[in-house]
């Protein structure tokens, strides 16, 4: 006051029911495949290059570019590394089940190329989520599924963790895992779960990844980070695949992050794909 006129901060009150997205990644997808509901592009004011291109791009879609400075991007993401964009929106759900079995475009599932589903039960931590949705895309996972119970939601953090995969790349629930599991082997799948020591599996054969041959539509099914497979879920499966250690481990150090192993088991499956020329 006293000092002229001051500009007037444009107003960071959030839409009803909105989220914010964050990071450039994200962003750039998010606004370009508009899977979701968009509000308002946040961009810090000092422009760089990929900054602009992101507010021609929201412009074009009719989208509110405001101009803020860095430290009022940091309070509407609450201090994540939003790397000078960030995005209202409305939140991504999980999509129901019953659309997953309509045909990718351009995937040829009708054709000859074997069928790869990922199941992930009770994941929790929203990094370990992106990393898994970013390593099943990559390497050619055809859906991704799930449980609502238990599970972290497809937020913010899950997308800059996925790269922005997330904007892509469908996820879709079940509140019904075993149900599902039953319906897929009733219909000619093959479920296999993941364990990290073999020990503790009962009433289902363990072998190792290497060993095992992809022949048939398939359902990699992933647990939680602490607990692992549940037992009702362990029993859905004909077998579980285990990553074996390369030395003799140290007791407390005796498992893989939850994301990295599913990396490990999904590229070991998948080369048979590229192996196979399917």
């Amino acid at each position: 006051a006293g000092k002229g006129k001051q500009r007037k901060a444009p107003s960071l009150e959030r839409t009803k029911g909105s989220e914010i997205l964050f990071g450039i990644a994200p962003v750039w997808l998010a606004l370009a495949q508009a899977r979701r509901a968009l509000f308002r592009l946040f961009l810090k004011e000092q422009r760089g290059p990929s900054r602009a291109e992101l507010g021609l791009q929201a412009a074009a879609r009719g989208l509110p570019v405001l101009h803020v400075p860095g430290r009022a991007l940091d309070l509407l993401c609450r201090g994540k590394p939003h790397q000078g964009v960030c995005l209202e929106a409305a939140p991504l759900p999980f999509r129901s089940l019953r659309d997953a079995e309509e045909p990718q475009p351009g995937h040829g599932e009708s054709g000859g190329r074997q069928r790869l589903w990922l199941v992930l039960e009770h994941i929790q931590d929203p990094m370990n989520l992106g990393a898994l949705l970013r390593s099943a895309y990559f390497l050619g996972v055809d859906r991704v599924v799930a449980t609502h119970s238990n599970s972290c939601r497809l937020t913010p953090i899950v997308s800059k963790a996925s790269a922005g995969t997330m904007e892509v790349f469908d996820v879709y629930g079940t509140d019904d895992l075993q149900g599902f599991l039953k319906a897929k082997s009733a219909e000619g799948w093959e479920v296999v779960g993941t364990v990290s020591r073999p020990e503790d599996v009962e009433d289902v054969p363990v072998i190792s990844c290497s060993e095992f041959r992809w022949d048939k539509p398939l359902i990699v099914v992933i647990g939680s980070e602490g607990e692992g497979l549940s037992l009702e879920t362990q029993l859905q499966c004909q077998r579980m695949l285990a990553i074996p250690p390369g030395r003799a481990l140290h007791p407390g150090i005796d498992s893989l992050n939850v994301s990295v192993a599913a990396g490990i088991l999904l590229h070991s499956i998948c080369s048979q794909r590229r192996r196979h020329g399917d």
